[in-house]
């Protein structure tokens, strides 16, 4: 613990859930277009919206039992650690595509290399997967990171009102916006990890 307050950087270092992106050098001045780029990517998201859509509900009612293998048997369950981990993986691939920091459709798959980290837990605490208190007690132990995530997101969104001037004039995602969307979604990966138990490590108040 001396160590871990000595370097504040410590905790983001070596968090077990990392977005795993860099800088692209250039962009699809495509994309940019005022309403089309937009407009564009929405339609041939449709798809992935559609998976994501299921999977989501599919995950919702999967936290219904998976409180039992943690609880009874002190581990992330094999089979709801690949779709958790796989849901949220999916989500991170479509949002980097949709925000214009990948250019590459996005791939129908749960896992792929280049994907965002998420380190498998070799055990979890069987405290969360207390029924309703474990819940409760992480809800409300994660306000002040929805608090912040809340703000962030309007950051993003404000953003990306300007944006496309760089990309579409410049060829180029501006590195300024580049830390903020993927810090913003970094940050958004880590909560719901957490959230769902994929890690025990509180979450930091990082965007590294």
């Amino acid at each position: 613990m001396s160590e871990m307050a000595a370097s504040p950087n410590f905790v983001a270092a070596t968090y077990p859930v990392m977005l795993n992106t860099s800088l692209p050098p250039s962009s699809n001045r495509f994309w940019a277009i005022p309403l089309v780029g937009i407009l564009g990517k929405a339609i041939i998201l449709i798809p992935h919206l559609i998976i994501l859509y299921v999977l989501g509900l599919a995950v919702g009612v999967c936290q219904l039992v998976i409180w039992a293998g943690v609880l009874f048997g002190g581990r992330y369950p094999d089979w709801a650690y690949a779709l958790v981990a796989g849901y949220l993986r999916w989500s991170m691939r479509l949002s980097l595509y949709f925000y214009g920091i990948r250019d590459d459709y996005p791939a129908f798959s749960m896992e792929l290399d280049g994907d965002p980290v998420i380190e498998r837990p070799t055990e979890s605490s069987r405290f969360w997967a207390i029924p309703i208190v474990g819940f409760l007690v992480k809800y409300i132990i994660l306000i002040p990171h929805g608090i912040v995530l809340y703000a962030l997101g309007i950051a993003v969104g404000v953003c990306q009102l300007v944006i496309w001037v760089w990309v579409l004039f410049g060829g180029r995602y501006p590195g300024w916006a580049y830390s903020l969307n993927t810090g913003t979604l970094q940050w958004f990966l880590r909560v719901y990890s957490y959230f769902f138990g994929l890690t025990d490590r509180y979450p930091p108040f990082s965007f590294t």
